[in-house]
């Protein structure tokens, strides 16, 4: 679904995307994850066609995806900072996407807002929304979009356990249905019990790792009295023993305590890394 080669955006002398290599396939739930500033907002921006590389080459759904109608009318791409009008209320918001999404579904839109409590802000300015209820706005465009590919930046900023909970619920009700999710967020721990795969951007512009769950699965903890393993993701000794994440091979011989990692552990260490 997504192919991108040396891909490099630069915004004046500033690089934010440097020499980016990845292929996405479709379906499932990938996360997009990184420090602040690394680009994860402007690799979105690229891939929904809204911005044009400065370098190298993207392709979605096999076209070059900047300012091509029949790229962007199969992507959405919704957060809580999309710049919509302060005047417009969320009921403009939504009888706009309707007008721009082909496969816009307006009984989804309706369930969504009543699952948020939403409903009763119809009327509501977006400017006078909090920054929660922006982000439920962003999220019932990209889940009521019908996109085929959604691109989800930062969509749990300002929510609260309760309304957290209702979008993990229809995210994987809707991934389930052939749609592809690409979620940019900090709440790893949060975001890692529901993706499919982990696309983690580094300091330096590029690709740090791309780990799919099954990968994750073949990853340990270790925790003992031993030296840094050549194969180790993230080793850390201190006063209390070594700690370790390594592939499930490399563990055996040390003297160490097992346990298994999961997608969660894994992202931790690239992240700390990166």
């Amino acid at each position: 679904m997504i192919t991108a080669r040396n891909l490099t955006k630069s915004f004046r002398e500033k690089t934010v995307l440097d020499d980016v290599n990845l292929d996405i396939e479709p379906g499932g739930i990938h996360g997009l994850l990184g420090r602040n500033g690394v680009g994860k907002s402007t690799l979105l921006s690229l891939i929904a066609g809204q911005l044009k590389p400065t370098f190298g080459e993207l392709l979605v759904f096999g076209r070059t995806p900047f300012d091509d109608g029949s790229v962007m009318d199969r992507v959405a791409l919704t957060g809580v900072d999309v710049a919509y009008p302060g005047s417009w209320s969320v009921r403009d918001i939504l009888t706009g996407a309707q007008l721009r999404y082909p496969a816009w579904d307006s009984a989804i839109a309706e369930d969504l807002a009543r699952d948020f409590a939403l409903d009763g802000a119809m009327k509501t300015g977006y400017g006078e929304l909090s920054r929660g209820q922006r982000a439920m706005v962003g999220n019932i465009v990209g889940l009521a979009s019908g996109a085929e590919l959604t691109l989800l930046d930062e969509p749990y900023v300002g929510l609260d356990v309760h309304n957290t909970g209702v979008f993990y619920r229809h995210l994987l009700e809707f991934s389930g249905n052939g749609r592809t999710f690409i979620m940019a967020t900090h709440h790893i721990e949060d975001a890692a019990k529901l993706l499919d795969s982990a696309l983690i951007l580094g300091r330096d512009g590029q690709v740090a790792a791309h780990i799919s769950a099954e990968e994750a699965d073949n990853y340990v903890i270790a925790v003992g009295s031993f030296d840094a393993p050549a194969s180790a993701i993230a080793y850390r000794r201190t006063d209390a023993g070594s700690r370790a994440l390594l592939p499930f091979d490399a563990a055996s011989g040390l003297n160490a305590r097992i346990t298994p990692a999961d997608l969660g552990n894994v992202i931790d260490s690239f992240l700390e890394e990166s």
